[in-house]
């Protein structure tokens, strides 16, 4: 009888092991503190540098088994050169198309670590309705305990490329290059959702918050 029942132990435990292992961290992106910014060559004669000002989405990490995924949405209407007139030229249709392509979407269903460290994504682009493998390379990434939130929030930069005229982009390709360079800057906070933003010098705000200006 001990003999039978001992196989059935171990299978149980191995059961009750494997749920035991730590599932991947859920960071939510803060948009106020992400803006996917890019370099694009203009009329072959200068580069821009240009941002979209709303994004949203998740990253998991999993640091036990070095990998995890991202899922971004960037609203693309919220593009922003700094200059109004061509930010209205580049939501038109020949451009983005923002009432035609109002969303565009990074997602990868694996990160690449180095030194215990993510150090590369290798996701899909969709923009314009296209998509195309786009990677990244993060040149910096760290956590730390959030002072205001009081959970962990980690950030870092990444840049890549991509070809613009691949995506339906080829307005003026012929005037310059073609090739979109992005420098991303995010931070994301530990959870599945934000916490709201305490006011600025308001009761229960975390002490050291400056008061809000009237």
């Amino acid at each position: 009888m001990i003999r039978s029942i001992a196989p059935l132990a171990a299978v149980i435990w191995c059961v009750l092991s494997a749920g035991a292992t730590a599932a991947p961290t859920v960071y939510t992106i803060d948009p106020a503190h992400t803006y996917p910014s890019f370099v694009a060559g203009h009329q072959g004669v200068s580069h821009w540098i240009g941002k979209f000002n709303k994004s949203s989405g998740k990253v998991w990490l999993d640091r036990e088994h070095s990998t995890g995924k991202i899922d971004i949405s960037i609203d693309v209407s919220s593009i922003n050169f700094g200059f109004p007139m061509l930010d209205k030229i580049m939501q038109g249709p020949d451009y983005f198309d923002v009432a035609k392509y109002p969303v565009a979407t990074y997602k990868s269903a694996s990160i690449s670590f180095k030194d215990g460290q993510p150090a590369a994504v290798n996701g899909e682009l969709t923009l314009r309705g296209v998509t195309k493998p786009v990677a990244l390379t993060l040149t910096a990434f760290k956590c730390r305990q959030n002072p205001i939130f009081h959970r962990e929030v980690c950030g870092g930069d990444a840049t890549g490329e991509f070809d613009r005229a691949q995506f339906g982009l080829t307005k003026a390709v012929e005037a310059g290059d073609s090739m979109v360079k992005l420098i991303i800057q995010v931070e994301a906070l530990q959870g599945d959702s934000l916490p709201p933003m305490p006011l600025m010098g308001a009761p229960g705000a975390p002490p050291g918050t400056p008061p809000a200006s009237n």
